[in-house]
């Protein structure tokens, strides 16, 4: 599969054009990078991206090469190593060694048996089968709500990828209304992390039609 940002935007542009016109289905990175352009080039140049679940930084760069200054969470360690030797140094990123959440805590974050070796895109604060004979270390978890209020200004763009931990997420940002005050989300959803956070999905997708907020992009990748 291919990797996510890997190619220009000029030559992603151009070949999401002709893959309309020749009518050929688009895999779900391509879509996904759409609709990070969509938003991302209508964001203000030196604007805050704010990664939450940036992994080793593949929509980060992304970001940066738009213009945008980045705020990256990422708790996995090793993941967490890969982004650190990419940006450490970078004058526009921020880098956060946290998880993120609904409220401030400390949990553990667990891991497939292969993410040392980079493996670590399913890493969670929400134990699967998947995360079966793999390890788990203890992370700190942020406060959204908090994270965001206290920021010098909010961001432009709000990508969560958390592996379940977004429904904690915009529950609280959606219940401190500052959805009202971020330009966009992207957002993927975990429904199959189990039936507990598919249920609280299915209510903030309610919340979110309800409330005729259009800002939340819930099928993003």
């Amino acid at each position: 599969m291919r990797e996510m940002f890997s190619e220009s935007y000029l030559k992603s542009t151009l070949r999401w054009h002709l893959y309309r016109r020749w009518q050929r289905k688009q895999d779900p990175e391509r879509l996904g990078e759409r609709m990070f352009y969509d938003v991302a080039l209508s964001a203000p140049r030196g604007s805050t991206f704010l990664d939450l679940g940036a992994n080793v930084g593949l929509v980060s760069r992304a970001a940066l090469r738009l213009g945008l200054k980045v705020v990256a969470f990422e708790p996995d360690p090793h993941a967490l190593a890969v982004l650190t030797s990419r940006f450490g140094n970078h004058p526009d990123v921020e880098i956060i060694p946290k998880a993120v959440g609904g409220s401030a805590r400390t949990v553990e974050l667990y891991r497939h048996r292969e993410a040392d070796k980079g493996n670590t895109v399913a890493s969670s604060l929400i134990r699967t089968a998947y995360h079966d004979g793999g390890t788990q270390v203890s992370v700190d978890v942020v406060d959204v709500v908090e994270f965001l209020k206290n920021r010098p200004n909010m961001p432009s763009i709000v990508k969560m990828d958390i592996e379940g931990a977004e429904a904690e997420c915009l529950e609280a940002i959606l219940d401190a209304g500052l959805q009202q005050s971020i330009g966009a989300f992207l957002v993927e959803t975990h429904d199959r992390m189990g039936p507990d956070i598919a249920r609280r999905l299915d209510r903030i997708r309610q919340r979110i039609t309800e409330g005729n907020i259009r800002n939340i992009n819930l099928e993003w990748i």
